[in-house]
């Protein structure tokens, strides 16, 4: 969770999409006194289960959907490339041949 709380300030005013595995009090609590919203289903044993809206978390499933998709490519998935503006250039390519093909 420590790792989430360094971008957390950069995220003030808009919507926090995530899986199960977020849902606790505190990281909410974090959330609510950053300003930032958080669209995340609750775990099935919670006592009080907080509200989400599925409409919104639909879509985190389209962005998880393209990264699986793009982690096809070999190249992609492994990290061939030493410099981050190679592997940048090839994961933009990999992403126009994607739109391409499923035209999302």
């Amino acid at each position: 969770m420590l790792a989430c709380a360094l971008f957390l300030p950069s995220l003030r005013d808009c919507w926090l999409l995530a899986d199960r595995g977020f849902d606790a009090d505190d990281f909410r609590q974090t959330l609510d006194d950053q300003g930032v919203r958080a669209c995340i289903p609750p775990r099935s044993g919670r006592r009080w289960p907080s509200r989400f809206s599925r409409r919104l978390y639909r879509q985190r499933h389209t962005v998880e959907n393209f990264f699986a998709r793009i982690k096809r490519y070999r190249r992609i998935a492994t990290r061939y490339e030493k410099l981050a503006n190679h592997y940048l250039g090839f994961l933009l390519l990999t992403a126009v041949l994607d739109w391409l093909k499923f035209g999302v």
